[in-house]
C-alpha cells in the first residue's frame, strides 16, 4: 500500500477514478495539487481522470446543519456539519447510536466549486476538463446533484 501523495507509476493507465468525494481531505492545498500531478503523470498518453463529489453551489443550495438517518439494522446516525475556512472547507462529526452505544468519527475536507477543481484540475497538466451534473453527463448546471469532472492528459 502506498500514500496518494507520493503514488506515482509514470504512463501506466488509461483511466483513474475517484468517486464519491473522496478527493480533498488533506489540509494542505498542495497536497491536493500534488494527488493531482501524482495521477496526471501516471496516465498514459490521453488517459482520462473521473472526478465525482459534492459541488459547493450544490451544497450551498442544500446545506442542513444536522442530520439524522435511521440504518437499515435500526441503529441511528447523526451528522453535524460545519462550514470552515471562508466556505473552502467542511468540518463533519458522525455519530452512531447502535443497541444504546455511540460512537463518534470527525473528518474535514475540502468542498470545491465547479470553477475551483477545473483550475485545479488544468494547473495540474490537465489540457482538457469537462464538467458534469451527473455520472449520465447532465449539464452542471442550478440542477446538478453532483459535481463530475472529465480530465484528459495531453496526447503527446
Amino acid at each position: 500500500m502506498e500514500d496518494m501523495r507520493s503514488f506515482v507509476r509514470p504512463a501506466s493507465f488509461d483511466l483513474a477514478c475517484s468517486l464519491f468525494t473522496s478527493f480533498g481531505y488533506f489540509k494542505d492545498d498542495e497536497e491536493d495539487l500534488r494527488v493531482l500531478r501524482n495521477i496526471h503523470q501516471s496516465l498514459k498518453a490521453n488517459g482520462v481522470f473521473v472526478v465525482e463529489t459534492l459541488g459547493k453551489e450544490r451544497l450551498a443550495r442544500v446545506w442542513l446543519g444536522t442530520i439524522s438517518n435511521e440504518l437499515a439494522d435500526g441503529s441511528l446516525l447523526f451528522q453535524r456539519n460545519q462550514i470552515c475556512d471562508d466556505w473552502t472547507r467542511v468540518h463533519s462529526e458522525w455519530t452512531l447510536v447502535k443497541d444504546g452505544r455511540s460512537r463518534s468519527f470527525n473528518f474535514e475536507h475540502t468542498v470545491y466549486s465547479g470553477r475551483e477543481l477545473k483550475d485545479r484540475l488544468l494547473s495540474s497538466g490537465f489540457a482538457q476538463v469537462q464538467l458534469y451534473g451527473d455520472l449520465l453527463g447532465s449539464p452542471y448546471n442550478l440542477d446538478a446533484q453532483r459535481l463530475i469532472a472529465i480530465a484528459r492528459k495531453s496526447s503527446s
